[in-house]
């Protein structure tokens, strides 16, 4: 007997949600690992997310106002396109890629798709990404490299540059101090325990050696702000026999994990701030002209003339590849124009990309995000949607002080753990939901 030839159309959108999760799986795993085989899995995923909103049944997924978002962006960067191609014709070549990768952040809602509000699902994705962020260390990082940082040498570990792979130890911590918020409130297993400690371990000694000054910054308001969140609670329970002690536990492993860190990073964070103590002297003065072009002077120049920049072009921007151009025409030493093409702050790169508009729209799509994080506060799950939600606090400080948008560093994190978030937006919670059937 011959199948119905609606059963062979299940079955064949079945095959292809199953290669989709493989591809999407393979995406989130290798991309620090082998970025050529992340980039034809992300081919893969697209295609079969294709072919699945094609097939979608239901009217109010299929044509969800997040389309509508995508659309009107991707209308915005044709627009801008002709007007950068024609105003910087040394880099239209690059303009499509450039525009192209921007583009890429709306990914997170073919992440969504996949994942259709299934807090496993999320899970799964997320214990996939940050399992391709440790493999990634293992084979990157080596003794030497991690002595030399503890010795108080800046290290990157052969990653684009100390700022980025310095951003995922940052997660790491959040992790790690998240799972032992989790372990302190229930009676969890002794392994658990041992990859909550190792994990913070980690992160610590990551942030570290990789002496980034805005991850430092951004880890410390959050932890003061965690720490002074928890008191507050402890002081207001009203019921001493039963949280109570649990919220104490939960400071007490904070407040240790804080000075921990603190007495680690201390000597480094001190020569790192004698290093530009007359650049900070010479910006609280307002003498522009007597700032260094070191790292924070080299960002106080740029930032200065970007914002002209954008203040010319303040709705629709100078194009995605733009950046690198502008700077070769601004009033800046020649070895600057040589050796950075953006302005290490992601917010600016958006405006002189896309202006407002572009801004906008990215901002739209994060608030998208957001809701459905914090939907996730309503759950037995909680504790993820708290981790996830100080993670984007995370990412939202350390872009003031560098591009991470335009760098797949900032891309990848947009697109997985945006991913999340956009699904429990788009589809809710539905705890029915898989990996691989639909």
């Amino acid at each position: 007997m011959q199948p119905s030839n609606k059963e062979s159309q299940s079955g064949w959108l079945a095959k292809n949600h199953a290669v989709g999760w493989i591809a999407l799986t393979i995406y989130a795993f290798a991309w620090l690992i082998n970025f050529d085989v992340s980039r034809s899995a992300e081919s893969v995923f697209i295609l079969c997310f294709a072919i699945a909103w094609f097939k979608e049944a239901d009217p109010a997924f299929k044509w969800h106002k997040v389309f509508l978002l995508l659309l009107a962006f991707v209308v915005l960067q044709i627009g801008v396109y002709f007007f950068a191609v024609d105003r910087f014709p040394n880099v239209a070549d690059g303009q499509v890629k450039a525009a192209r990768h921007i583009a890429k952040l709306f990914l997170c809602i073919a992440v969504a798709w996949w994942i259709r509000g299934s807090v496993k699902a999320a899970k799964y994705l997320l214990l996939v990404f940050i399992a391709g962020i440790l493999v990634s260390l293992v084979l990157n990082s080596s003794v030497d490299a991690w002595r030399a940082g503890l010795a108080g040498s800046r290290v990157d570990f052969g990653y684009t540059n100390a700022q980025h792979i310095a951003f995922y130890f940052g997660l790491l911590l959040i992790m790690g101090v998240g799972w032992l918020f989790k372990c302190v409130g229930i009676s969890a297993a002794k392994y658990e325990w041992g990859v909550a400690v190792a994990l913070t371990l980690l992160g610590v000694a990551g942030v570290v050696v990789t002496q980034t000054r805005a991850v430092w910054l951004a880890l410390g308001l959050i932890f003061l702000v965690l720490v002074v969140f928890s008191l507050l609670r402890l002081l207001m329970q009203r019921r001493p026999a039963g949280l109570r002690p649990k919220l104490l536990l939960s400071c007490v492993v904070l407040i240790g994990v804080v000075a921990l860190t603190v007495n680690a990073v201390a000597p480094v964070i001190e020569k790192r701030l004698l290093d530009e103590h007359e650049v900070v002297e010479a910006i609280a003065a307002g003498n522009m002209e007597d700032v260094p072009f070191s790292s924070i002077g080299i960002r106080v120049h740029t930032w200065s003339y970007a914002l002209d920049k954008i203040h010319e072009r303040p709705l629709t921007g100078w194009g995605a590849k733009s950046r690198g151009a502008l700077i070769d025409e601004g009033p800046f030493p020649d070895w600057l124009k040589v050796r950075f093409g953006h302005f290490h702050n992601a917010y600016l790169e958006l405006l002189l990309a896309y202006g407002v508009l572009g801004l906008a729209a990215i901002a739209i799509l994060t608030a998208m995000i957001l809701k459905g994080t914090v939907t996730l506060l309503t759950t037995p799950h909680k504790h993820w949607g708290v981790g996830l939600l100080v993670s984007w606090v995370f990412f939202f400080i350390i872009n003031v002080f560098e591009s991470y948008v335009i760098f797949n560093s900032g891309m990848y994190f947009f697109v997985i753990v945006g991913g999340v978030g956009m699904s429990f937006y788009m589809f809710g919670k539905n705890e029915n939901a898989g990996t691989v059937t639909r």
